[in-house]
């Protein structure tokens, strides 16, 4: 799964980016590092914690509910007609918390233009400020400003969680159902990925170049005295 999430990150974060750097923020160049850095760490945090939810649900749902999709699939359905249920709830599951931050944060900008529509969106009457706003307030932006540069990135955050979620989704269920429709469990693996256990080995042989006793030397030695 590791390189569908991969795939998933890099095509949904560094597109729109790109796109809001460049387009809705006014930078241009769109790679400076001030503008262009922080903007893409919001998008790769915000859309990993997307598609960590998505994938998690569609292999839970898939193992849970493992005969509605066999009948689905014995019935001469497709893969995707198989998934479809599992497929939304899991994407239900992931944008949740991008709507209803997103809800916040554009009852908070237009509070003080509409502020019967806004308090709708607050039952209790407390409208908390986002962070990069505030940030961008104590730093010397004024208040519009720093407004309108909250809006530009929560609507980034929508577009690249949105994409990744869809994205990692649709991997799930194609790694999961293969295409002759059959469920593939040995395709999931819960052991570590690829790149970490090539990073242990890299670690090990570091280790014995420079000398440091291994684990099974290390466990011997404890076990004789």
């Amino acid at each position: 799964m590791f390189p569908s999430v991969l795939l998933s990150m890099l095509s949904s974060a560094i597109p729109v980016s790109i796109l809001g750097t460049r387009f809705a923020m006014g930078y241009d160049p769109w790679w400076q590092p001030a503008a262009y850095i922080p903007v893409v760490g919001m998008l790769c945090g915000n859309t990993i914690s997307a598609i960590v939810v998505s994938t998690t649900s569609i292999l839970r749902d898939v193992k849970d509910n493992r005969d509605k999709v066999e009948m689905y699939l014995a019935f001469g359905g497709s893969r995707w007609e198989a998934c479809k249920p599992i497929a939304t709830d899991a994407l239900r599951l992931a944008l949740t918390p991008t709507l209803n931050q997103m809800r916040r944060v554009l009852s908070t900008q237009f509070l003080p233009y509409f502020s019967l529509v806004a308090l709708t969106y607050s039952v209790i009457g407390l409208i908390s400020i986002p962070g990069m706003m505030t940030g961008a307030i104590l730093g010397g932006s004024s208040v519009e400003q720093a407004a309108r540069l909250q809006m530009v990135i929560m609507f980034l955050i929508s577009a690249a969680t949105a994409l990744a979620a869809i994205m990692a989704t649709g991997l799930a269920c194609a790694i999961v159902v293969d295409e002759e429709q059959r469920i593939r469990d040995e395709r999931v693996s819960e052991g570590k990925a690829a790149i970490w256990v090539g990073r242990d080995k890299v670690a090990e042989a570091i280790k014995k170049g420079l000398g440091f006793p291994g684990k099974a030397r290390h466990r011997v030695e404890n076990g004789s005295t």
